[in-house]
C-alpha cells in the first residue's frame, strides 16, 4: 500500500505492454511472410 509500490506497478503495464505488443507484431508479420511464400509456393 505504499505509493512507491502504486508507482511501479503503474508504471509496469506501460513497459509490460509495450513488451506484449511487439513479440505480437512480429509474429503477425512473420507469420505473414510464411503464409505468402506458402501461396507463391503453391501457385508456382
Amino acid at each position: 500500500m505504499k505509493p512507491e509500490f502504486n508507482h511501479a506497478a503503474n508504471n509496469s503495464p506501460r513497459s509490460g505492454s509495450s513488451k506484449k505488443v511487439a513479440p505480437v507484431v512480429w509474429a503477425v508479420i512473420v507469420a505473414a511472410m510464411i503464409a505468402l511464400a506458402i501461396w507463391f509456393g503453391i501457385r508456382a
